[in-house]
């Protein structure tokens, strides 16, 4: 594969990121002492900067992840609230039959015989499934 520019604007692109590091470095050196002593520090000194934002950054990490796991979880919970609708259909048909078995009984007389009326009660089909096919 060839590293071979594609455009001008590639390579002003990459020229001037070029520069921005070439800055940079020539920045950070010129900043250093003079004395190898005072250039320990001095590294030294940036060195701790640099774990101590490495260390911010991690807290910050993990707030960012227990924020995210807190909002899962209260997704989860929120879905696990949520109503199917197979489990709809099935409460529904469930209700219907417990209400017809219910005038059935309530249509005996005396008690415990059957009469006409809920033979029919019973002989009501049951509905049309409403939220599944």
């Amino acid at each position: 594969m060839s590293r071979r520019i594609r455009t001008f604007e590639e390579s002003a692109r990459r020229e001037s990121a070029l520069n921005k590091e070439a800055m940079r470095t020539l920045l950070a050196d010129s900043t250093a002492p003079r004395d190898p002593r005072g250039r320990g520090d001095h590294y030294r000194k940036h060195l701790v900067d640099a774990h101590r934002t490495i260390e911010i950054l991690q807290l910050r990490i993990k707030e960012l992840e227990h924020e995210r796991d807190t909002a899962k979880a209260d997704r989860d919970y929120t879905l696990s609230l949520c109503v199917t609708r197979t489990v709809a259909e099935e409460a529904r048909l469930a209700a219907f039959r417990l209400a017809r078995g219910k005038a059935a009984i309530l249509a005996e007389w005396p008690h415990g015989v059957p009469t006409m009326l809920s033979e029919e009660i019973d002989c009501i089909p049951d509905p049309k499934p409403k939220w599944s096919k």
